[in-house]
């Protein structure tokens, strides 16, 4: 189950999330998820 969640994020993050989005070709919401799910795994957070 999802919950809506808000972040502040700088226009150069903004960007670079939209950019990662469209070519792996699923939502924001997707990458945001993914890579913290790489990032918790590469320091053992678990």
């Amino acid at each position: 189950m999802k919950k809506k969640t808000s972040y502040s994020l700088s226009e150069e993050a903004k960007r670079l999330l939209a950019l990662l989005a469209e070519k792996l070709g699923v939502s924001q919401t997707a990458v945001l998820e993914i890579l913290i799910r790489e990032k918790a795994k590469q320091e053992d957070v678990k």
